[in-house]
């Protein structure tokens, strides 16, 4: 079942996802594809039109998927970021930069790769429908958080959500000691 993401009367929600789909039909298409609107909950998808999706490993997949999946479940407006030569995040919502990492067949240190990989993000989501990533992904949260903690530098790590069996994003790791970054976006 969907839920709309604000608690507000009726009207507000008319008056919200008008307003979401006015800023959606305003993005210059020049520039970014508007992929996905959902008119329940004010969530959408536009792509960049220099955001790469990634072919191996099903990663863009994963990315598209989570991307309609936070829009529909959760009404995130959600901006696929442009990507260069230089490490940059997927997507920006709710004013954050947020990388996607899709884990269904990895193991614990590739986990620990994509953690040490997202520190050019706000914030990290996992994604993955076999149940037992869960474990894999907690241990290599923990072994990671450790790691950086005895090196100084916790505050460098990003926090840590994911997406499972369940379809709804969930915090698995929220960082009290992040460095104040500035997001280039």
């Amino acid at each position: 079942m969907r839920t709309f993401p604000y608690k507000i009367n009726l009207t507000n929600r008319t008056d919200y996802i008008n307003e979401a789909r006015a800023k959606y039909d305003a993005y210059d298409t020049d520039e970014w594809i508007k992929q996905y609107f959902d008119f329940e909950t004010g969530g959408y998808n536009v792509y960049h039109k220099q955001h790469n999706f990634s072919k191996a490993g099903g990663g863009g997949k994963a990315e598209k998927t989570v991307g309609v999946l936070l829009a529909k479940n959760d009404g995130k407006q959600i901006e696929f970021l442009p990507e260069g030569g230089v490490k940059s995040p997927d997507v920006k919502f709710d004013g954050k930069t947020w990388d996607i990492k899709y884990i269904d067949i990895a193991n614990q240190q590739s986990i620990r790769n994509d953690i040490k990989d997202a520190r050019k993000a706000d914030n990290v989501i996992f994604y993955f429908m076999v149940e037992n990533q869960y474990d894999n992904l907690l241990n290599a949260i923990r072994r990671e958080v450790g790691r950086f903690e005895k090196n100084n530098k916790i505050g460098e790590l990003p926090d840590i959500y994911y997406i499972g069996g369940n379809r709804k994003l969930n915090l698995a790791w929220e960082n009290k000691k992040r460095l104040n970054k500035i997001a280039p976006f």
